[in-house]
């Protein structure tokens, strides 16, 4: 328990010092001015955008888990809705840890094959975004590009420091699986210098590795998942797009895949739950790289920020309901999985 309490407090310091930061910075009339013109009637298709895709998101769950067993898509939207739900109210993630547990209470599948392919699930997640970051690196490298010049370069870097890190993992969970005893041994090897506690977590958690990634196959099962990849984060673009039209900000069409390669690397970051302030901070940021001002950036970050959690959050909370389960209940599971006590 204690160790999410301080991964909750190392959040929530973080998000505060961002927060204020913004805070600071903001007109507040602007700000105010800018949500007076925005154009609601684009949140509903953005709504509908968000239900959407995590609907996809469970469907390419589906397909994923597919060769383990073939669960049934209730189960498994039900499970993804209150797993994000969990994501953004609960510390450390927790969400990725119940969405486990949920699926193996329901289906003949075990929490720890299940949280294996939630595993895989975020690498494909990677892959599609290095994917959509190559697609606007090549754009931004054109001569009508209207992102600055030194934004570019740092967009660039990245980029490259981003390629090179999948490609490692990549690399690394191919071994495992092809030679994953003498792959689990060097790790073992490697391990020798730290607790034996911390040794035995990323051995289990690596074994959750091997079960998951055993769930994928090559062929068509393979372009399955990658097509309902591409279609789950081109959904999140369009919603980028339409909230750009809702405030009037007009920039080239390949801004609002510019903006998903930002918010994913902004989620990524240790934060409070819901990623309020490194969400909002790392948006402002990027349509800053436009000549997009503070308040403009914002408003567009707290709109599309309320949009994206708080329906999930309402979803998530009523399935919880109707299946007579609590928020209490479920992060003590996920920490006693995360513990080691409760994925069998």
């Amino acid at each position: 328990m204690k160790k999410y309490r301080r991964s909750l407090w190392t959040g929530l310091v973080l998000s505060s010092a961002l927060i204020a930061l913004l805070l600071v910075r903001t007109d507040f009339t602007k700000l105010a001015e800018a949500f007076r013109r925005a154009n609601y009637l684009y949140c509903v298709p953005m709504l509908a955008l968000v239900l959407l895709g995590m609907f996809v998101r469970a469907y390419r769950w589906r397909f994923i888990m597919a060769p383990l067993h073939r669960a049934a898509m209730r189960n498994l939207f039900s499970a993804t809705m209150i797993g994000f739900m969990a994501n953004y109210v609960l510390p450390a993630r927790m969400g990725e840890l119940i969405r486990a547990y949920l699926i193996g209470q329901k289906e003949p599948v075990s929490k720890s094959g299940a949280f294996g392919t939630i595993v895989v699930e975020r690498l494909f997640d990677i892959f599609t975004v290095l994917v959509i970051l190559v697609g606007v690196l090549i754009m931004i490298s054109g001569p009508d590009s209207a992102l600055d010049a030194v934004y570019a370069t740092a967009l660039q870097a990245a980029g490259v420091v981003l390629c090179l890190t999948f490609v490692g993992i990549l690399g690394f969970l191919t071994l495992l699986r092809m030679k994953t005893e003498r792959t689990l041994d060097a790790v073992r090897w490697c391990l020798q210098a730290f607790p034996q506690k911390w040794s035995e977590k990323i051995l289990a958690l690596l074994d959750a590795f091997v079960s998951g990634l055993g769930a994928v196959r090559p062929g068509a099962h393979l372009v399955q998942i990658l097509f309902y990849s591409a279609l789950m984060w081109g959904l999140y673009g369009l919603g980028n797009g339409l909230m750009l039209k809702a405030f009037g900000i007009d920039l080239p069409g390949y801004v609002p895949y510019y903006l998903l390669v930002v918010q994913a690397v902004a989620v990524a970051i240790p934060a409070s739950p819901g990623f309020v302030g490194t969400y909002h901070a790392a948006v402002v940021a990027g349509l800053a790289a436009f000549q997009i001002p503070e308040e403009a950036g914002l408003s567009f970050a707290i709109l599309s920020h309320f949009l994206l959690i708080v329906p999930i959050i309402l979803y998530g909370l009523f399935l919880l309901w109707r299946e007579h389960l609590t928020l209490d209940v479920l992060e003590v599971e996920a920490e006693e999985a995360a513990d080691g006590t409760g994925f069998r």
